[in-house]
Order: structure tokens, then sequence, then C-alpha cells
């Protein structure tokens, strides 16, 4: 095996969406040029490089092509990270790695799948424990950071600190009928959060887009037409997002609109949700 660009230096080439929400480019490490070597005796120093060894077989494709370099795969990148971040921003860095805009698959990094098939293959590997953990709570088709944290807030184990309301999936397209398609001049709409067993949706509203006038009245009138449909149309804005207070009152009125029941009484939750909140962004007038 030749040597490849790994961990962090990988991550910068896979030009993974808000990534500095996941990773801490200000530290030592992110700094640094990272490199992986066959074994332990190909390791050599080199001044602001830090160099790592892979003394395990590694699948096919788990080293690709990148920009005319040897780089990590995103499926091996998750698994190299899983040894430095948190569970939480392991489950983050996966959700952003799946990301895409709605309706455009294959725009997306990888795919949950993808990367489980592959951390079956690599059982040996430093993290491996963490990653297939994280990799459960994983989701394809985010289509922003601010969807991502909503998710992981809302649908985490309370042990991760999540409210524990599983089962949503990201980006559900509901087709409209006729009449809902004559009034809004659209076919579908995608939904930020679904529970299709429940039929209830959640829908994000950052200020940058919907925040004007005619983008309210649009949503207004999208979820009328849902609501006519036999949907529940839930909005989440930003400000109860950050509230912690305001995002528990949403939490439990989502539970009783899916039939579940919030009861958290452990101080092992507080402090898990603490960091799970710790990984919004500094809050900004855009998010």
């Amino acid at each position: 095996m030749e040597k490849y660009v790994s961990h962090f230096s990988a991550a910068k080439m896979w030009n993974i969406p808000y990534i500095e929400a996941v990773l801490d480019w200000e530290s030592d490490e992110a700094r640094k040029e990272h490199i992986t070597v066959a074994k332990n005796s190909a390791r050599f120093y080199a001044d602001g490089k830090i160099i790592h060894s892979c003394g395990l077989t590694l699948p096919a494709r788990a080293v690709v092509i990148q920009k005319g370099e040897r780089v990590a795969s995103p499926e091996l990148l998750f698994l190299e990270l899983a040894a430095n971040l948190s569970i939480q921003q392991l489950i983050l860095l996966g959700l952003q790695l799946c990301s895409h805009p709605p309706g455009l698959p294959a725009e997306a990094i990888t795919a949950k799948q993808k990367i489980k098939t592959f951390l079956t293959k690599t059982s040996g590997y430093r993290g491996h424990r963490k990653a297939a953990q994280a990799i459960q709570y994983v989701e394809n088709s985010s289509a922003s950071i601010m969807e991502s944290l909503a998710y992981m807030i809302l649908a985490l184990p309370h042990a991760l600190g999540g409210y524990g309301l599983s089962g949503a999936t990201f980006n559900r397209e509901i087709r409209l009928k006729s009449e809902g398609k004559a009034r809004i001049g659209q076919n579908r709409c995608f939904a930020d959060l679904y529970y299709k067993q429940a039929k209830v949706a959640v829908e994000y509203e950052s200020f940058t887009y919907h925040n004007s006038p005619s983008e309210q009245g649009r949503d207004a009138m999208r979820s009328a037409i849902l609501e006519r449909q036999g949907i529940v149309v839930m909005h989440l804005s930003t400000i109860q997002l950050y509230n912690r207070e305001a995002c528990k009152d949403f939490a439990c009125n989502l539970s009783y609109r899916l039939g579940k029941r919030i009861e958290i009484r452990t101080k092992k939750f507080d402090e898990m949700h603490d960091l799970l909140r710790s990984l919004l962004p500094i809050r900004k007038v855009g998010v």
C-alpha cells in the first residue's frame, strides 16, 4: 500500500458541507498535514506533518484518487476520524457526508449504506466500535447543517443527548394533489424531517430562507395544502432551536403528535444534551 492523504487533511479535500461545524480547524492537529503509510516501519518524520500507519489490508477503493492525489475515501475517512471525534461529532460528520440538496441524491459525497458496508470489512481498525455505533444514527439526504443538528437534537436517544423521537427521514418527497399543484405552481414538495407513520412533517425555518413576507406566505400555503392531504406540519424556528426551554417545548409537542412520551430524569442526559447543543454554530442571522 502506498502512502495516502488521510484524517483531517482528507476531510479538507472532500469539500464536506459545513465541515467547520464538525472539526476544529484551529487545532494544532488540524493544521498539520496527515499522511498514512502501510506499516509502522515505513513512518518518517517531517515537520508540519503527522504520519500514521495502517498495517491492515483495506477493502477495494478504500483509498481513491482525488484532485490527483491518493486520498482516504469518505468511508475510510469516517472510520479514521472516529478516534478523534466525540460520538455526536462523528454522527454529524456522517450526516454531512451523506447530505445533498433535496431530490438530488447523486450530489451526496457518500451514503449511509456505503459506510455501513465498509465498516463490515474493517472490524480491526482503530475507532471501529464508535464508528459502528455512530452510523446507526446517520441518515441520508439532509440539506443543511441546521437540518442535521435539528434532527440530532430531536431524534438521538437520551443517552446521546437527544429527545429520542426517532423515525424521521430527511427531505421526504411529497406529491401534491391537483388543487395544491395549481395553487403554488409545483407538483411536489420536500419535508425537512418527516415521520411517515404518524404523517408529521417538521419544517426548519431559518432567517435566511423564511423571513420575507412572500416566503412566509408560501410556507403557510404549503402547510395548509399538506394538512388537507392529512399531513401535520410543525414549524421549528431558529429561536426555538437555540433556546433550550423553547426547544424542549417543541419536542414535547412533537412527541404528543407522534404518540410518544419524553421522560428524562438523568444527569447523564443533561451532560450529553449540553454536549450535543454545543455543536450548534455561533448564532448568525442567516442560520
